[in-house]
């Protein structure tokens, strides 16, 4: 299982402009940089990709308080 983690604005899943992430943290870390309110996608091996999460200030808080900084 692979997160990916792009704007909430782009709509659809784009795997050629999201931001791979090797795990939920790094996806995180990810949503922090763009700025913008973001959609964490959790993309299996095969199928396809499911919205997981938003990351946006709560949901950070929320992640920081169970994964750390």
């Amino acid at each position: 299982m692979t997160f990916a983690v792009q704007p909430i604005s782009w709509g659809a899943f784009d795997p050629h402009g999201c931001e791979w992430a090797t795990d939920m943290r790094h996806a995180y870390l990810h949503g922090k940089i763009w700025g913008e309110p973001c959609m964490i996608w959790m993309v299996p091996a095969s199928g396809k990709a499911i919205a997981w999460c938003r990351c946006d200030e709560n949901t950070n808080a929320i992640a920081d308080l169970v994964f750390g900084r």
